[in-house]
């Protein structure tokens, strides 16, 4: 539902902070590093026009102290729970975080407070609401000591238009968080997208990502492992067509000892697409007995398709284990051949070579509902004919 309480002081109040930090930050350009692959020459995210448009969520019976509902209305009802913990996890010091601080319109605030175990999957679904309209959209998730909870979020657009996010994600010790964000889009729809976990002792969070569509969109993914025990698993998949460009730059810091972290990230392009593909594994001093690693893989199904992998590692530790890979190579030439020498069509054996290559992907999800959704997403992109 749409804001119906007044905003309250200390809420205005960050926003008109946020307000003058975003005045004063130029639009990024590829001289920055992060920037440096995704150009936004000629774009203003002011040419677009504000939606109060209302992201649409599951209904379903909660257990006891389970909050969940609009974070318009929620941070000023329950302020005790959505002040301490808002903008603590994504600073606005960077270009678009400060315009979502500035100028959310709504959101989603989940809550579940220590012990709790939510068993039914929560969703929310965004959407461009017209073309050149600008979705400016903001979540919170809380989860408390040894609580449990899935939450999926789906950004769409049928028309062209601007998307900004920023998603704060706070797992409590023990506490397990499986968290899944989907950008479908019209080929011409900008995402620009902080998401940013905090992982307390013991706890745990199993991500995915998927990206389908859009242009110039980038989505920073980052993993703060907090304490020791800590531990994050990012699974993420791309598909790409005509002329989409995604920049995914993730990031797993280390901030404690004894914490795991594994990302393993894979594309499939075609066409004249572009995916970028930038991730970190940062290891902060004191941080020993970490144990990260980090995998990015693309499928290119035309000569014109590009994809640029770029691992990197800052390690301030002595006792660790890092480690990172990264491949880009064409479609298997005697793959093709193969199949279609026992009666396939190119484009059938094409299709069910990039099954295969995303099936490594889908093993990776625990959730069975999880994983069909996101079998199916893939496929009905598979079955659209890629773009060709």
């Amino acid at each position: 539902m749409t804001q119906t309480v007044s905003e309250p002081a200390w809420l205005a109040g960050q926003r008109a902070a946020a307000r003058e930090r975003y005045a004063a930050l130029p639009v990024p350009t590829n001289r920055e590093e992060a920037w440096r692959y995704t150009n936004l020459r000629g774009f203003d995210p002011d040419a677009f026009e504000a939606s109060d448009a209302a992201p649409q969520l599951t209904e379903a019976e909660l257990p006891e102290g389970v909050v969940f509902g609009s974070l318009a209305t929620l941070a000023a009802e329950r302020p005790e729970l959505v002040e301490r913990h808002y903008g603590s996890v994504v600073a606005s010091e960077e270009k678009f975080a400060a315009g979502n601080a500035a100028g959310w319109s709504d959101g989603v605030f989940l809550y579940v407070p220590e012990g709790v175990e939510v068993s039914t999957p929560l969703r929310a679904v965004m959407e461009v609401a017209s073309e050149g309209s600008a979705l400016m959209h903001r979540t919170l998730v809380v989860l408390e000591r040894g609580a449990r909870a899935t939450f999926a979020e789906d950004y769409g657009s049928s028309v062209a238009g601007y998307v900004n996010t920023v998603v704060e994600l706070v797992v409590g010790d023990g506490a397990r968080l499986e968290y899944v964000t989907t950008q479908r889009h019209h080929p011409q729809t900008r995402q620009f997208g902080t998401h940013r976990a905090t992982i307390g002792r013991d706890g745990e969070i199993d991500w995915v990502v998927l990206g389908l569509g859009g242009t110039r969109a980038k989505s920073r993914i980052e993993s703060y492992l907090a304490a020791p025990g800590a531990t994050a698993r990012v699974t993420g998949a791309y598909f790409l067509t005509g002329s989409e460009h995604a920049d995914f730059d993730t990031t797993q810091e280390h901030a404690a000892p004894n914490t795991t972290s594994d990302l393993f990230f894979k594309g499939v392009l075609s066409d004249h697409a572009r995916a970028v593909w930038r991730g970190v594994i940062r290891v902060d001093k004191g941080a020993q007995k970490t144990d990260a690693y980090q995998e990015n893989r693309n499928l290119l199904l035309s000569h014109d398709a590009r994809a640029d992998s770029i691992p990197g590692l800052e390690i301030e530790a002595n006792d660790v284990r890092c480690t990172h890979g990264a491949t880009i190579g064409q479609i298997d030439k005697l793959q093709l051949f193969y199949l279609m020498s026992r009666g396939l069509s190119r484009i059938e054996a094409e299709w069910l070579i990039v099954r295969g290559f995303f099936q490594p992907i889908l093993d990776r999800i625990d959730s069975d509902e999880v994983r069909e959704a996101l079998a199916a997403e893939l496929e009905a992109r598979m079955g659209s004919g890629a773009g060709r």
